[in-house]
């Protein structure tokens, strides 16, 4: 079983008695060998006759949902018409060429599987290659992978020269160039490629020495301004040999000249249209909008997660903390409290002290005061209250005459403003009942 984060794709080429193979897959955004399953190593080239072999190969692999397979055949099961359009959105062309499939198709589209690959150019025109097959060539392919249980995980039918092209791309060859494939039954097969992809195919079996495929090699170089040291071939035999990839973005897989199926994995490593000849109505390699809401709605699931757990985390620490806290305020509060009974302690303590201190301060001038009064007043004078307030002081009493009480007490050297205070009023016995103030001299007040 094959995990929902890791991707598997399976690059099949078969010719009559060779069936090559080459699985890879990737785990987030590498990509690497496949390991051994069931006794299948992640690569090989194997003899067989076709398309038992194709049989016996995915019956030994159990289906799964994130395997992929793309097959590449011989260019000889195919026929390619190429057609150059004006600019126009991909949709438009793609519907004049369906409806002039009949007159571009040399076989009745009844029996015939087809596929169109487009390509837009730098001048901003189309490109256009339609790949048609027999359909009794091609259903016979279909048909075991529906039986297998694969038919969903087929993802790719082509000629082997769309598969060379994806991996040219993926090596990052200097385009335009031109490649000669050789292939099974003595054909040839010369193809085109910009850095969009495959532009042009021509199948060529040499049947005579008047032949004039090289000529039309020439031609067709020209029209899509390719140079001559820009044609290569992928025997020596043919032609200038391929050179090594400089950057070598594919290492890590066989050689594609000793295993074919390299170029059909290409396909699926790469960002070209995928042609599949299965019978269904071709497939425009299109921006989907609902890819990049669903990458930005699975990156913010993934943010807001990750920030959830770090704010969680955030929070019960920020709790710890507080409760520390809490638990340090109660104990400073206990420990407070006994200082707090002290502190109010002292301030009473404090006011007594200040009280006993202006007793003692204002005590001799206070006995001094009433000695003087007692000198002073006549006989038969007598005082039941008295209140001192800073240096005024209030006397309430009794006596035969108020006023001598008052003249007698203005001649004091120790009082000023003596006065009556309120009525004075007469009480048994000839005895006068008065209030008189006065103020004492030369004492400071508290403000």
């Amino acid at each position: 079983m094959i995990s929902i984060f890791r991707k598997e794709i399976v690059g099949i080429y078969m010719e009559n008695n060779v069936f090559h193979y080459c699985i890879a897959a990737k785990s987030f955004f590498s990509w690497k060998m496949a390991t051994t399953l069931n006794s299948v190593e992640p690569k090989g080239v194997l003899n067989g006759s076709f398309p038992e072999m194709l049989r016996e190969f995915l019956q030994i692999k159990p289906p799964a949902s994130g395997r992929q397979f793309f097959v590449a055949l011989p260019r000889n099961r195919f026929f390619i018409r190429d057609l150059q359009l004006p600019p126009l959105p991909v949709e438009d062309a793609l519907m004049s060429i369906q409806n002039s499939l009949s007159v571009i198709c040399h076989l009745p589209l009844d029996d015939i599987y087809y596929e169109i690959l487009l390509l837009r150019l730098h001048d901003n025109s189309i490109n256009a290659l339609v790949i048609y097959a027999l359909s009794k060539d091609i259903s016979p392919i279909v048909n075991i992978f529906k039986e297998t249980g694969h038919e969903k995980s087929l993802k790719g039918l082509f000629p082997l020269s769309l598969g060379i092209g994806a991996w040219l791309s993926l090596q990052e060859y200097s385009m335009p160039m031109a490649l000669i494939i050789p292939q099974e039954n003595h054909i040839s097969e010369l193809a085109v490629y910009s850095d969009k992809g495959c532009v042009f195919s021509l199948a060529h079996q040499k049947m005579k020495e008047t032949d004039d495929f090289d000529s039309n090699a020439d031609f067709i170089c020209r029209k899509f301004s390719v140079s001559n040291d820009m044609i290569f071939s992928l025997s020596p035999d043919h032609g200038q040999p391929l050179f090594d990839p400089i950057h070598k973005k594919l290492g890590w897989l066989p050689p594609l000249e000793q295993n074919f199926g390299v170029a059909a994995l290409s396909t699926g490593m790469s960002n070209h249209q995928q042609i599949l000849l299965n019978g269904e109505a071709p497939r425009i390699k299109m921006f989907s909008i609902w890819k990049l809401f669903l990458t930005v709605v699975i990156a913010l699931a993934v943010f807001l997660s990750l920030w959830t757990v770090k704010t969680n985390f955030a929070i019960e620490s920020y709790y710890g903390e507080v409760r520390e806290l809490e638990n340090e305020i109660i104990q400073l509060q206990q420990n407070i409290l006994p200082l707090e009974k002290a502190k109010e302690s002292i301030k009473k303590e404090e006011s007594l002290f200040t009280d006993i201190d202006d007793f003692m301060r204002f005590r001799p001038l206070l006995y001094s005061c009433y000695n003087e009064i007692a000198r002073l007043v006549p006989e038969g004078t007598w005082f039941s209250r008295s209140n001192f307030q800073g240096s005024e002081l209030t006397l309430q009493g009794q006596s035969r005459d108020a006023l001598k009480v008052v003249e007698s007490l203005r001649t004091s050297v120790m009082f000023e403003q003596v006065k009556l205070a309120g009525s004075v009023s007469r009480a048994m016995a000839g005895m006068e009942q008065f209030s008189l103030t006065m103020r004492l001299k030369n004492v400071e007040t508290n403000p």
